[in-house]
């Protein structure tokens, strides 16, 4: 069996897994150094490719052999068609998207070599979102696993419940996990649906968190102050970075990861849905622990770092050279 078979056939007894949330043109510069005021800095690589945090995920769980189905609103202008071409010529599903006319969203990316740090300035101009009757109209009972973007939590709550009616009638329930880089209050009422919650280090700009196991401590404090009835418990996934990553169990235990370090830098553009996708798949798809699937995550995540874009990820799957 040569090697992409055999990353195909790891994943060929999982349902699909869902991705939701946007997917965006990303022009992508890498310099040395961010330029000063007032002066140009010029571009060693630049590059552009399909982006955004759900077709993010999606590219990174496909490359690493999953069934991967992306759910987002769609531009059917000319200017959208690379999109789609993309998501088309890497097998990911995105046959039940809704479409729209509107301009795309994009990102100018600036990639800081020296300090290894990423700026970027997004532009969705208010871009259209999916509605409950387009989350609807999907056939739920082909998924095993459907990952959130944690935004537009008026619509995103409505398909949570969907999806957690659903699973009250089956015994084969699908796992709900959600991304949470952002606008804490207004996100919060969505925990109550997920298994999984990923939380970020950008919170700490919001809530003055001063790393992982501090962040848990007061998403455990969070989440026993809730009241109500019929509320999950998620696991809790504190992706402070990528070498630092907290877990706490569904008892408010803190568990450490291991942690690593690339030896060279290329480019770090996505590493935190790496960090994501690859605990899904560690723990979906390999059946690991929480710990090993997070210990995976941030391997495969620093293993990004070394080369552009994500293509190479899959080689992680034998034994890379940090």
């Amino acid at each position: 069996m040569d090697e992409s078979n055999r990353v195909l056939s790891l994943a060929a007894a999982k349902k699909t897994v869902l991705c939701v949330g946007n997917s965006t043109m990303d022009c992508i510069s890498i310099v040395k150094r961010f330029p000063k005021l007032s002066r140009t800095e010029k571009s060693g690589v630049g590059y552009c490719q399909r982006g955004g945090n759900a077709g993010n995920n999606c590219t990174i769980l496909r490359n690493l052999g999953v069934d991967v189905e992306f759910f987002g609103v769609l531009c059917s202008s000319p200017m959208c068609a690379c999109i789609k071409r993309d998501l088309t010529s890497r097998g990911i599903k995105s046959h039940h998207c809704p479409q729209c006319m509107d301009d795309p969203p994009f990102s100018s990316v600036v990639v800081n070599r020296r300090t290894r740090t990423t700026h970027v300035v997004t532009c969705n101009n208010a871009f259209p979102y999916p509605t409950l009757e387009d989350f609807e109209k999907l056939d739920l009972s082909t998924y095993g696993w459907i990952h959130f973007r944690g935004c537009r939590p008026e619509i995103t709550i409505q398909m949570m419940r969907a999806v957690d009616a659903y699973n009250q009638t089956q015994s084969d329930k699908i796992i709900i996990s959600m991304d949470f880089d952002t606008d804490l209050t207004a996100i919060w009422p969505l925990v109550d649906y997920c298994d999984y919650v990923f939380f970020y280090g950008s919170l700490a700009q919001e809530t003055g968190w001063k790393s992982a196991r501090e962040g848990c401590v007061n998403i455990d404090e969070m989440l026993r102050l809730r009241f109500g009835i019929n509320m999950k418990r998620p696991f809790v996934v504190f992706i402070w970075s990528i070498q630092k990553i907290g877990l706490m169990d569904l008892d408010g235990n803190y568990i450490r990861t291991t942690s690593y370090k690339p030896t060279r830098f290329v480019d770090n553009l996505g590493a935190m849905k790496v960090v994501v996708s690859g605990f899904i798949y560690g723990l979906y798809v390999r059946g690991r622990s929480p710990r090993v699937a997070a210990n995976f995550a941030s391997l495969i995540a620093n293993y990004k770092c070394t080369k552009y874009g994500f293509d190479h990820i899959s080689n992680i799957l034998e034994v890379p050279d940090l």
